[in-house]
């Protein structure tokens, strides 16, 4: 499975730094910037999906949206690229949310 959060701050005073603590601690969890705002990060299970959403419930800033896609490899395998294409990691991971290095 596969966790993607949208994150859509505002231009509130003070939001800045709790977005900026709230990106910090997503990429401390695991998660990885795919383009500006949009984080993904790759579970082995529903429970563990489960248990990074409560994390991020926790630590969410109190204005702005923050949005949490749940996606099985097969939903994500679906993904249609118009320009570009996959980057390494998408390469190299693909359908293994494990890698031994």
């Amino acid at each position: 499975m596969r966790i993607i959060v949208v994150l859509n701050p505002t231009n509130k005073r003070g939001t800045k730094t709790e977005y900026t603590n709230f990106r910090k601690e997503l990429v401390k969890n695991g998660f990885i910037q795919q383009i500006p705002d949009i984080y993904m990060r790759v579970c082995s299970s529903r429970k563990s999906c489960d248990k990074y959403i409560q994390k991020m419930y926790e630590k969410a800033p109190k204005t702005g949206k923050i949005i949490v896609l749940k996606l099985t490899e097969k939903q994500y395998k679906k993904r249609i690229y118009i320009t570009g294409e996959p980057d390494k990691q998408e390469t190299l991971v693909g359908s293994n949310s494990v890698i031994m290095l």
